[in-house]
């Protein structure tokens, strides 16, 4: 069941602080730059602490040039990773990347016709949403408080009052945008696994330098 419940609710919103961080913000510059580091003697004796824990001395862990590597190919794999989800996320994330950022954004700037857009969607699957069922007469009650029926002919009477109805129709249109948004950040997952493993693999090299450093360390400080 829980395995269940998570592949259900596997979508991009979720991993967002793991991806799109300023880590992995941060390593897009890398593969830009990242040769000049790690072809860079200096830099790579910054890394070898011999005087902190007698690193020449030392007859396990990594040198210094291995841990440079560690962090080039680390950041490298955050910057492929972050690159490739600026690519490929779901489309609703233009206007924002989580259920209440997406709402309030939504509810500022969409139009009759976006909302419109959603509901034939939501209705051909029944009018179901993460909040429950509603009725093709809600939605019409939504409209017809939202604008003239009459619009563009000369019995317009201008008696849609487009703020007022979101007003009262909110608990509607937001049941309707969050549905959206989560069929929304269910889709491309093979590109969202993609992202995972290749943000998976660059935190893991960087973690390895610093684990290493800590353990020579510790080593030197107790031996």
């Amino acid at each position: 069941m829980k395995w269940s419940t998570f592949v259900y609710n596997y979508g991009w919103s979720s991993w967002v602080p793991y991806l799109d961080g300023w880590i992995p913000r941060l390593s897009m510059t890398v593969p830009l730059l990242g040769y000049l580091i790690l072809f860079n003697d200096s830099v790579s004796e910054l890394l070898t602490f011999q005087v902190l824990i007698g690193e020449s001395e030392s007859s396990f862990g990594l040198s210094g040039s291995q841990r440079l590597r560690c962090l080039y190919f680390g950041l490298v794999s955050l910057g492929v990773s972050n690159i490739i989800y600026r690519l490929r996320r779901p489309y609703i994330f233009r206007f924002g990347t989580n259920i209440t950022e997406y709402t309030r954004t939504c509810l500022e700037i969409f139009t009759s016709y976006d909302f419109t857009q959603i509901h034939h969607r939501i209705r051909a699957d029944g009018h179901l949403t993460i909040g429950g069922k509603y009725y093709d007469s809600e939605w019409d009650g939504f409209l017809a408080d939202a604008r003239d029926p009459d619009a563009g002919t000369e019995q317009a009477k201008n008696t849609g009052d487009w703020s007022l109805a979101v007003r009262k129709h909110g608990d509607l249109l937001r049941a309707m945008l969050s549905e959206n948004f989560f069929r929304g950040e269910t889709t491309r997952r093979p590109w969202l696994t993609a992202c995972l493993m290749l943000s998976s693999c660059g935190y893991l090299l960087l973690i390895v330098p610093g684990a290493d450093l800590f353990i020579k360390v510790a080593k030197s400080s107790f031996a």
